[in-house]
């Protein structure tokens, strides 16, 4: 059967979407892509309109292109709307994308850091409130810094690798959360050592601060 591709710029306020139509049987209906669910990196920041289906072409390939001219990219307190195309198969599955103007952030890193969960540190509640402090001035994201913290005494333990977490919120929170090891040994060497090969979610880059009071 014949069908037609329709471009749903304002589709979900404003976001954007693609449909697949059947043409000529009586009662023909319409499937949405829902691109936004398929293809995550197609998802706007909050607040932002993409209007995805502005333009569509066809790929030669059996498939289509379908761009977004507001899509925006985030860069530290900057925003730059880059636009970008996505390249979906005949079925509508998301297979690329096209972005030609768009670029890595400058604030683009992996911070891991060396926290001191010894009975050396006391009281742990300020220890809590500064990582909490610090980590809410990071600009926290997809494309730029990436934070895991590793917490050692006698041992050394990732409370959670770089990439878990995808906001400055949810880290903070974390951050918030993490209770003291303990333990009568400090290896802080044996700690770093540790965080150098900590699963990495980007450029490696690592910055590791011993956090105490005492």
């Amino acid at each position: 059967p014949r069908r037609l591709l329709v471009g749903a710029p304002w589709d979900g306020d404003r976001q954007g979407d693609v449909y697949k139509c059947r043409v000529g049987p009586p009662n023909a209906t319409c499937a949405k892509a829902n691109l936004g669910s398929a293809a995550p990196w197609l998802v706007p920041i909050p607040g932002h309109s993409v209007h995805l289906g502005m333009t569509l072409l066809d790929s030669k390939d059996g498939g289509f292109v379908a761009c977004a001219p507001l899509w925006s990219q985030e860069c530290g307190t900057s925003v730059f709307s880059t636009g970008i195309c996505a390249r979906l198969d005949g079925d509508l599955r998301p297979v690329g994308t096209i972005a030609p103007t768009a670029q890595r952030c400058s604030t683009y890193m992996d911070i891991v850091i060396v926290l001191d969960g010894s009975n050396s540190i006391y009281p742990w509640y300020e220890v809590q409130n500064f990582l909490s402090n610090i980590l809410g001035k990071f600009f926290i994201g997809p494309g730029q810094i990436q934070v895991g913290v590793l917490q050692y005494g006698e041992r050394a333990v990732h409370e959670w690798v770089l990439g878990r977490y995808r906001t400055a919120q949810e880290v903070v929170e974390a951050a918030r959360n993490i209770s003291r090891q303990e333990g009568r040994e400090t290896r802080t060497a044996f700690a770093i050592r540790r965080a150098w090969w900590a699963p990495a979610a980007g450029t490696g880059i690592g910055a590791g601060i011993r956090m105490g009071t005492g």
